[in-house]
């Protein structure tokens, strides 16, 4: 993931939602669309040692922590999460989550551990609840052209289809599958050619669970032929001159011209 939109994704969050270190802080609600990046907020103030060292928790799991330059990542979130440590310096122990999953949701805690003598105190600093949802959209396509569904994740296994004129579902795609010579897959973008009258109908692109990280209903439009944009531009052209107003200028000029050779 790009540096610059990981910043850009802090400075969003940053003054909205960052606490001061505090026991007594209340959570912080958050969520993000499956498959997408998410910023968990939270600010130290107090105790900061030089480099910080940050911890993450959920009910079940180490998160993240880091101190310095020394990283550690939960086994579910291996190459996902990511406290960037520019910013640790600064009193921002935000952590961001990359490639967000239905499993990524619950109540993560923050703590700060400081070094009092010979052994180790960790300050708790931010309760945050993360909710995940799926996408849902709606999509126009003309009869002859392509149709593109956004898998956004590497998460997605498998996209079913519901003709809208029935209520079967049938496979059109599955990532191990046999390659389906009507569809192409690249950077997670699925592309179905030359669409029918019969693609349309409700899609959803599902995970290894079988839950729908997206719904797409698909509406097949025809496309309009250049003898109907004649035909239009003909009776718009009728209709221009048949109003009022134009009459009223045919008139006016009818009237001056004549009117010299009177």
């Amino acid at each position: 993931m790009d540096r610059g939109y990981w910043i850009s994704l802090y400075l969003l969050q940053w003054n909205a939602n960052c606490v001061g270190s505090s026991p007594l802080s209340s959570s912080i609600h958050t969520s993000s669309k499956v498959g997408l990046s998410v910023v968990l907020p939270c600010a130290v103030t107090s105790h900061l040692d030089h480099p910080p060292h940050i911890q993450w928790q959920t009910v079940q799991d180490s998160v993240f922590e880091r101190m310095g330059e020394e990283q550690f990542q939960g086994e579910a979130y291996k190459h996902r999460a990511d406290v960037p440590e520019a910013i640790l310096v600064q009193g921002n122990c935000s952590l961001f989550l990359q490639d967000v999953r239905f499993s990524d949701a619950g109540i993560y805690k923050s703590y700060l551990v400081v070094d009092e003598s010979s052994f180790q105190n960790r300050i708790f600093i931010q309760s945050v609840h993360l909710s995940v949802v799926d996408h849902k959209s709606t999509k126009y396509v003309e009869t002859g052209k392509d149709l593109t569904l956004d898998l956004y994740t590497n998460q997605a296994q498998l996209v079913i289809f519901q003709n809208s004129n029935d209520t079967a579902w049938t496979v059109v795609w599955e990532r191990d599958g046999d390659k389906n010579n009507k569809c192409h897959l690249s950077n997670n973008k699925l592309t179905f050619k030359s669409v029918t009258a019969s693609s349309a109908g409700m899609y959803k692109v599902l995970d290894s669970e079988g839950l729908a990280l997206s719904t797409v209903k698909v509406l097949i439009t025809e496309p309009v032929r250049e003898p109907q944009i004649l035909e239009r531009k003909a009776v718009l052209g009728k209709a221009t001159m048949s109003t009022p107003f134009l009459k009223i200028i045919i008139t006016f000029l009818t009237f001056h011209l004549v009117l010299p050779f009177n």
